[in-house]
C-alpha cells in the first residue's frame, strides 16, 4: 500500500511536498481537491489542511517541511544534506512563512480583481465531482477565499511589501555566480523557493497548473517575475530539477 497525498491541487505548498516525494521517488497516490473542499479528504483522516500524507503505517504528516524531511529520510541527504542543513533550514522557514503566502494572495489578487474564471484552474487540475462541479465552485469559492485569505489591497500591499526584500535577497546570493542557494547542488532550499514561487511562474514542468491556460492577467505577472534574476533562477530549477513521474496523472478521486 502507497501514502496518501491529499492536496489541493494547484496549492504551492502541496507542489513542494509532491517534489519531494517525486524527488525521493517515494511511491504515493494523490486525491487532489478545490480549495475549501479540501476539509472533506482532510477532516476525515484526522487532519485539517493540505498537504496531508498518510503513509502505509497510518501516520499523518501535516505540514510539507516535514513531508520534505520524511522524503529525505528515504534517501537520507539528498534534499537536505548534513554539511549545510542549518542553513538550508532557515532558508525554507523564510520562504514557508513570508514567501508562500506573499506568493498566494498576489496571485489570488491578481485573478479575481481581473475578473477572471477560476473554473478552468478547477477543471484541468481535479477529476471525478470537483471536476465536474468546476463551473459551480468557480462562483462560489471566490468570495469565500476572499475572506478566508484576506485578499484584498491593504493585503496584497502588504505582501509586496514583504516578497521583494527577499527576492533582492535571493538575488543577492546568486549574484556570485552560484547556481544553487546552498553549496553545490541542489537541495530543499532550491526546490522550496522554486515550489512557492511557482504560482507566479507557472512553470510548464509544473505537473498541475501547466495543464491549464493561463489567462491574461497572470501572464503578465509571470513576464514580470521572469524579467528578473531571482524569477529566472526559479524556472531554471524547475527546468533542470523537477523530473516526472513515469505516470504523469496522479489525481485520485
Amino acid at each position: 500500500m502507497s501514502a496518501l497525498l491529499v492536496t489541493i491541487s494547484f496549492s504551492h505548498y502541496c507542489e513542494k511536498a509532491r517534489w519531494a516525494l517525486d524527488r525521493a521517488q517515494v511511491p504515493y497516490t494523490e486525491e487532489a481537491h478545490a480549495p475549501l473542499v479540501h476539509f472533506w479528504g482532510t477532516k476525515r483522516r484526522g487532519g485539517s489542511s493540505t498537504p496531508l500524507l498518510r503513509l502505509a503505517d497510518g501516520r499523518l504528516l501535516r505540514e510539507s517541511s516535514d513531508i520534505v524531511q520524511y522524503a529525505d529520510a528515504q534517501r537520507p541527504g539528498s534534499l537536505l544534506p548534513t554539511e549545510h542543513r542549518a542553513e538550508i533550514d532557515a532558508l525554507i522557514r523564510r520562504f514557508d512563512d513570508e514567501l508562500g503566502p506573499a506568493v498566494r494572495r498576489i496571485v489570488y489578487y491578481t485573478l479575481f480583481e481581473a475578473g477572471e474564471a477560476m473554473a478552468p484552474l478547477i477543471r484541468d487540475s481535479t477529476t471525478g465531482l470537483t471536476r465536474a462541479a468546476a463551473p459551480l465552485l468557480g462562483m462560489l469559492l471566490p468570495p469565500l477565499i476572499k475572506r478566508s485569505l484576506k485578499i484584498d489591497a491593504k493585503g496584497v500591499a502588504r505582501s509586496r511589501a514583504k516578497l521583494e526584500p527577499l527576492l533582492s535577497d535571493i538575488e543577492a546570493m546568486l549574484a556570485d555566480g552560484r547556481r544553487f542557494l546552498v553549496g553545490d547542488r541542489f537541495t530543499a532550499a532550491d526546490l522550496t523557493f522554486a515550489a512557492l514561487y511557482s504560482p507566479i511562474l507557472v512553470p510548464p514542468e509544473q505537473p498541475v497548473t501547466s495543464r491549464t491556460v493561463l489567462p491574461p492577467s497572470l501572464i503578465r505577472l509571470r513576464d514580470e517575475a521572469l524579467a528578473r534574476p531571482a524569477g529566472q533562477f526559479a524556472a531554471r530549477i524547475y527546468r533542470e530539477e523537477r523530473e516526472e513521474r513515469e505516470e504523469r496523472d496522479r489525481v485520485a478521486r
